[in-house]
């Protein structure tokens, strides 16, 4: 019943990245590399997790807007592990 961690950092003012550390033992460790934000998203909105799928494992849900006024947006869902975005 530890926490895991989830970080969305910046590393230039042009791109978000997403991490992924879970609570091993106490000691938090990174699983796999950095995601990128979306190709084409502009903003990003708040993240969500929760197992969507039914399978016991939460995803990652991720609002997302393509052009500044927010006019046209998307949903991206993502598994812990995978690099495929749905």
């Amino acid at each position: 019943f530890l926490t895991d961690l989830f970080l969305t950092t910046s590393p230039n003012s042009k791109t978000i990245q997403f991490e992924t550390w879970v609570n091993k033992d106490g000691n938090f460790s990174k699983v796999g590399k950095s995601k990128e934000m979306p190709s084409g998203a502009k903003v990003v909105g708040q993240s969500v997790f929760a197992d969507f799928d039914g399978d016991g494992q939460s995803e990652h849900l991720l609002p997302v807007c393509e052009d500044e006024t927010c006019q046209k947006s998307a949903i991206y869902l993502t598994k812990l592990g995978l690099d495929q975005v749905m």
